[in-house]
């Protein structure tokens, strides 16, 4: 059993007529494609289950949906379209040498869902079909955000910085080099006992996709877990879980602890198109607890 890390390089047109004004009437509204984010870099460690390296991957891939390298683009990573031309390969070639790097049991990880998702959208715009050598996914941002004790996602950066790792910045936004940081930081916090508990077993199945209306979503509350972060038993809810700024959210006391627990629930969905719920369980005092009471019954008027 093995630990794959990956890291992709984006092209994409986010805010191109800042760099070409004409650019759409030049080469049309690209309304058809079914791609946001072409890969353009593909950066991999694999690493043993003692978190020795066993291999590394560095690829480019040449472009093929969108005509030119976003100016933004180049800037952050450094990636022109002569590098691509001169040593880039298609994205089949790519793919399939970061799938030899793969054995039975190894787990995909990456620092956030992001990239996997893309690859798998790339995959099926380009009909890149064999992808059942990916199989358990392991989100390290996630893993480490809660083994460091931090309640908001943590950027590579930011957890770099508190592990006192030595970065190198101009290094920052190379495919390979970003995978070899964040082997870095997994290694610091690994905990093959408690990594268990972070492995998705069905990457199809898993909250990844952002959702940006959530003004007509309702919460299924028998879906969610609602488990105390301090004893783990059922929280029995106050207040509905309803939509609070960017997220929804209810407040409740542990059926068993008595603690005052704030329920807070991302909605994202999954690579199926299905909804998914990602929970956050907080004990918090009693003066938030009844601002939060107040703030959801108040939602109502």
């Amino acid at each position: 059993m093995g630990y794959i890390i990956i890291d992709l390089e984006f092209n994409n047109l986010r805010n191109i007529t800042n760099y070409y004004k004409d650019f759409f009437e030049e080469h049309g509204k690209f309304d058809n494609i079914n791609l946001e984010n072409e890969i353009i870099e593909i950066g991999a460690v694999k690493v043993d289950k003692y978190m020795k390296p066993i291999s590394e991957l560095k690829v480019y891939v040449k472009p093929t949906v969108f005509p030119v390298i976003n100016p933004i683009v180049t800037e952050i990573t450094k990636i022109d379209i002569n590098l691509l031309n001169e040593q880039g390969v298609s994205f089949e070639e790519a793919i399939n040498k970061l799938k030899d790097m793969f054995e039975e049991g190894d787990v995909l990880c990456s620092w956030a869902k992001d990239d996997v998702v893309e690859l798998i959208i790339n995959a099926n715009h380009y009909n890149y079909n064999d992808l059942s050598w990916l199989n358990e996914y392991l989100d390290i941002q996630e893993y480490v955000t809660k083994m460091l004790a931090h309640k908001k996602a943590l950027g590579l950066k930011a957890a770099l910085d508190e592990l006192k790792i030595k970065v190198d910045e101009t290094k920052l936004h190379d495919a390979l080099n970003d995978s070899i940081y964040t082997v870095e930081v997994f290694r610091r916090v690994y905990n093959s006992r408690v990594i268990k508990n972070y492995l998705v077993n069905d990457i199809y199945n898993m909250p990844a996709l952002h959702v940006s209306n959530l003004e007509n979503i309702k919460i299924d509350e028998e879906k969610l877990m609602l488990k105390c972060p301090k004893c783990g038993k059922k929280v029995e809810l106050e207040t509905p879980i309803k939509l609070l700024n960017w997220r929804f959210a209810g407040v409740g006391v542990c059926s068993k602890c008595k603690s005052n627990v704030l329920c807070e629930v991302l909605v994202k969905k999954t690579l199926k198109g299905e909804e998914a719920y990602n929970e956050v369980n907080s004990i918090i005092k009693n003066e938030a607890y009844m601002n939060y009471v107040y703030k959801l019954e108040s939602s109502d008027e």
